[in-house]
C-alpha cells in the first residue's frame, strides 16, 4: 500500500501536480475563511453589545432629562403655590426625590460599556451630572428654608439659580447630541468593518488563485523537467538492454535474448527451433584475419534476415551459430522445408570484400515443448549434444546437413 501510494504521488507529480502544495493551500484558505467568519462572528456581537449599550446610555440621559424637567416644573408650582403650604411641601419633597432619581441614573449609566461607542462619554456625562448637582446644590437651602415656611416662595427666582437651571437644561441636550453624534459614528465603523470583511475574503480568494497559479506553473515545468528526465534515463535504459540483447557484429539478437524468449514461451507454447552452426569457421579468422570474418557473418546476417525475416525470428547467438524460430502459423512440414532452405542459404558462397567464401553448414531442428523442455538451458543442452554428432557426418560427407533432433528422454536424433 505505501508503495502503490508512492507510485501515485509520483504520476501525481509527472502530470503536473502536486497534491501537497494544494492540500497545504486548501488548509491555509480554510483557515483565512473561519478566521473571516469569526471576524464576522465578532463583529456582530460587538455592534449588539455597543447597541445595547447605546440604548441604555440615552435612556439614562432621557430619564435625567425628565428629572430634571420634574424639578424645574416643582419649583415653578412652590411660586405658584406659595401660599398653600401643603403643595409647597409636597413639591419640595418631589424635588428631592427627582434628585435621588437623577443620582440613582447616574450610577446605572456609569456601569454601562461605552468604550466601544465613544470613549469620551463618560467625561461629557460628568460633566453633565457636576452642572445638575451644581443647580440643585443652589436650589438645596432654599428648599429646606421653604419647606419649613421661614423663606418666601420668590426666593427661587435669582439671575443664579435661572442661570444654573438653564445650564443644566443645555448640558443634558448637549449630551443627547453627543451620544446620537457617537451612535451614528460607532454604525459608520460598524459599516466599515463589515465591508472590509468580505474585501478581505475577496483579496485572499484572489491570493489564493495567484498563488496556486504560480504553483501550478511551477509544477507543470518540473513535471516537464522530470518527464524529460525520465524520457533520457528511460532510453539509456532501453539502449543498454538492447546493447545486452543484441550481438554487435550482426545487429541481431544475441543468445541472452534468445534464452529470455525461450524461458517464457516454453512454459505454454510449442515451437519449431532450429540451431545452424559453420564448419571450420577458424580457418577464415586464421586466413583473413578477424575483420574478414566478422564481415562474413555480418553478409550472411543481412541475408537471412531479408530472405526470411518475416517467416522465422533469427537470434545471431554465437560469432558462427545462427537460431532460428519459425512462425506459429507455419506447419511442421514446412518448417522443416523452411529449414532446408535456410542451409542451402548459408551453404552457398558468397563474395566478402574481393574474395568469395563457402562454408558448409552443421544444423538441427526440434520441435519443442514445455513437457519436454522446462528451461532453455535444457534445450541447449541437447542441441549441442546432437551438434557434436552432426558435425562428424558433416566431415565424413564433406556437405551441409540438418538433423531432426526426436524429442524423447534420451535426447538423441
Amino acid at each position: 500500500m505505501k508503495n502503490q501510494n508512492e507510485n501515485q504521488k509520483n504520476n501525481d507529480i509527472m502530470e503536473g501536480y502536486n497534491p501537497y502544495v494544494y492540500k497545504n493551500l486548501s488548509v491555509i484558505f480554510i483557515i483565512l475563511t473561519v478566521l473571516n467568519i469569526a471576524v464576522v462572528i465578532y463583529s456582530f456581537a460587538k455592534t449588539g453589545f455597543g447597541l445595547w449599550h447605546a440604548e441604555d446610555a440615552l435612556s439614562c440621559i432621557a430619564k435625567i432629562d425628565s428629572s430634571v424637567g420634574d424639578i424645574n416644573r416643582s419649583i415653578l408650582k412652590i411660586e405658584l403655590d406659595a401660599d398653600n403650604t401643603l403643595l409647597v411641601k409636597e413639591n419640595v419633597e418631589n424635588i428631592f426625590t427627582y434628585h435621588q432619581d437623577i443620582a440613582y441614573v447616574a450610577d446605572e449609566f456609569r456601569k454601562i460599556d461605552l468604550s466601544d461607542v465613544d470613549e469620551t462619554l463618560m467625561g461629557s456625562f460628568e460633566d453633565t451630572i457636576a452642572t445638575i448637582e451644581q443647580y440643585y446644590n443652589e436650589l438645596a437651602p432654599g428648599l429646606n428654608e421653604v419647606k419649613d415656611g421661614t423663606v418666601k416662595a420668590n426666593i427661587f427666582q435669582t439671575p443664579e439659580i435661572d442661570r444654573l437651571q438653564r445650564e443644566s437644561t443645555e448640558a443634558i441636550n448637549e449630551m443627547f447630541d453627543k451620544q446620537d453624534a457617537a451612535t451614528y459614528d460607532f454604525f459608520v465603523r460598524v459599516a466599515q468593518n463589515f465591508l472590509l470583511v468580505p474585501l478581505f475574503l475577496i483579496v485572499t480568494m484572489i491570493v489564493g488563485l495567484i498563488v496556486v497559479s504560480r504553483s501550478k506553473k511551477r509544477d507543470f515545468e518540473f513535471a516537464m523537467k522530470l518527464k524529460s528526465s525520465k524520457k533520457k534515463t528511460d532510453n539509456i535504459r532501453q539502449k543498454a538492454v538492447e546493447i545486452a540483447y543484441t550481438n554487435v557484429v550482426t545487429n541481431m539478437k544475441n543468445r541472452y535474448a534468445l534464452e529470455e524468449h525461450l524461458d517464457q514461451v516454453l512454459k505454454d507454447e510449442d515451437i519449431v527451433i532450429a540451431m545452424y552452426n559453420f564448419n571450420r569457421f577458424r580457418s577464415i579468422h586464421e586466413q583473413y584475419g578477424r575483420d574478414y570474418a566478422d564481415e562474413f557473418v555480418a553478409s550472411m546476417a543481412k541475408k537471412l534476415v531479408d530472405t526470411f525475416g518475416k517467416q522465422a525470428e533469427i537470434y545471431s547467438t554465437e560469432v558462427d551459430e545462427f537460431f532460428v524460430i519459425f512462425n506459429k502459423d507455419l506447419s511442421q512440414g514446412k518448417a522443416n522445408d523452411l529449414a532446408q532452405k535456410i542451409l542451402r542459404t548459408l551453404s552457398q558462397a558468397i563474395q566478402v570484400n574481393s574474395a568469395i567464401m563457402q562454408l558448409t553448414v552443421s544444423a538441427c531442428i526440434c520441435a519443442c515443448d514445455a513437457k519436454t523442455y522446462a528451461s532453455s538451458h535444457a534445450l541447449f543442452q541437447v542441441m549441442d549434444q546432437n551438434l557434436v554428432q552432426i558435425k562428424r557426418m558433416c566431415r565424413e560427407q564433406n556437405r551441409s546437413v540438418i538433423v531432426p533432433i526426436v524429442t524423447s528422454n534420451s535426447g538423441s536424433f
